[in-house]
């Protein structure tokens, strides 16, 4: 075995992480393995180390269907020939029960696999990490909420979203504790965060709710609204909530909101420059106001304005990576003013930041350079209806064949628009 390959499977680190791991050399020979993953596949280290990791984790025969050895297998060598991790997203992957031979448990995982290297940066081996989501992908299925599958038995896109950003969450839980080399930490090893297992089954339990509000809502509505949905639904006093993903300036962009009331009152702190959700956002802490209509009041021009639209109570949270806050989860109660925010509020907090960050790159960016492509066309329209005293009609007419004969997109010239301020507009 190479000393890479044995350094990292004999670190104690390796050994006491709670992120399952396996170690695999080049050839997916299983050469170290910690508790954690034993504990999560119900295997012995006996029965696993030297093994050939397909002789090992067989697919299910009883699955006409199976992709896990074949999808696995593809992962693995592009992570040997790439030198790069591979975030295997959603794979229901069977395991065989050890002690009745020929009966698999149904088992999903979110996989990934990250390439070890020697001193000469030379790919040696890789590191198999996996994240056990069985209990939402079988009540997802109990419930009849994967619906129709594509040609890899996966849930519909909505769901896996969300069943990814779980699995993104339960790493994102082990982040804080220690690490065992640059490739664990990417693939994001670390302590349980001193969570305790009633605290892990109520979150699991939040989790399944959000599953099941993305899995009956509307066409269109993403994970991020599943999450504002549920926490209407299970977060005594709370009768609005709002996703908003903050920007320099106004850049902001309103990711999810449950009502109108809910939209208007994170909207009133644009226009007034202050309140909770900008407060957090800019501290990075949680800004909780059970009673919002106090003279003490850090927001005067807020607390007035929301109290008149009937805002009794604001909990304002931090949608927060390591290094860097991205939005806020918000929280409205309508009405006299609470007592204390929801018990559960800050775990909605951490799923949403785990659903935030699982889509950034998605649709989630795709909406905000939306919102903001269609806040400076309108701003276009505006200043050439008043320069040149002709409709918004009009002004958007000319902005649209302008842009066709320019050949370009109507939002970049509404940009140039507003930086040029070009010749006057035809009547």
């Amino acid at each position: 075995m190479h000393d890479t390959l044995r350094t990292t499977s004999d670190s104690p680190l390796f050994k006491v992480t709670t992120a399952p791991y396996l170690l695999l050399d080049t050839d997916f020979y299983i050469r170290g393995v910690n508790p954690a993953y034993l504990r999560a596949t119900g295997r012995s280290r006996e029965e696993l180390i030297d093994a050939f990791l397909f002789d090992a984790f067989p697919d299910n025969p009883g699955d006409p269907g199976s992709t896990g050895v074949r999808n696995l297998t593809a992962s693995l060598e592009r992570v040997m020939r790439r030198g790069t991790p591979h975030d295997m997203g959603i794979q229901r992957y069977d395991i065989a029960e050890s002690r009745a031979p020929g009966v698999f448990r149904v088992k999903a995982w979110s996989p990934v696999n990250s390439p070890l290297v020697d001193a000469d940066g030379r790919v040696v081996g890789a590191l198999h990490h996996i994240e056990d989501i069985t209990t939402v992908y079988e009540s997802l299925h109990h419930a009849g909420g994967i619906g129709a599958k594509d040609g890899t038995g996966q849930p519909p896109v909505l769901l896996r979203g969300a069943m990814r950003a779980l699995a993104f969450h339960q790493r994102a839980l082990r982040a804080a504790g220690p690490v065992v080399s640059a490739d664990l930490s990417d693939a994001g090893a670390g302590g349980a965060g001193g969570v305790s297992a009633a605290g892990l089954a109520r979150r699991d339990e939040l989790w399944h709710g959000i599953t099941h509000a993305a899995r009956q809502g509307p066409p269109g509505r993403g994970c991020l609204a599943a999450v504002c949905d549920c926490a209407v639904r299970e977060l005594p006093g709370t009768d609005a909530a709002v996703i908003t993903l903050h920007g320099s300036g106004s850049d902001n962009v309103q990711l999810a909101v449950t009502s109108l009331w809910g939209q208007q009152a994170e909207e009133l702190q644009w226009v007034t420059g202050s309140g909770p959700s900008l407060t957090a956002f800019a501290t990075g802490e949680p800004v909780l106001v059970p009673l919002l209509d106090q003279p003490s009041s850090s927001w005067p021009l807020f607390t007035d304005a929301a109290c008149r639209i009937g805002v009794g109570a604001a909990f304002a949270y931090p949608l927060s990576t390591a290094t860097t806050t991205v939005g806020t989860l918000t929280l409205y109660h309508r009405g006299r003013g609470i007592t204390q925010p929801p018990a559960d509020a800050e775990v909605f907090a951490q799923i949403a930041t785990a659903v935030l960050l699982a889509d950034l790159k998605g649709d989630i960016s795709e909406q905000a350079r939306t919102s903001a492509d269609q806040g400076d066309i309108n701003t276009a329209i505006g200043v050439l209806s008043v320069a040149q005293q002709i409709s918004t009609n009009d002004a958007l007419a000319w902005l649209r064949t302008t842009a066709r004969a320019k050949a370009m997109s109507l939002a970049d010239f509404a940009r140039e628009v507003l930086a040029r301020r070009p010749p006057a507009a035809p009547h």
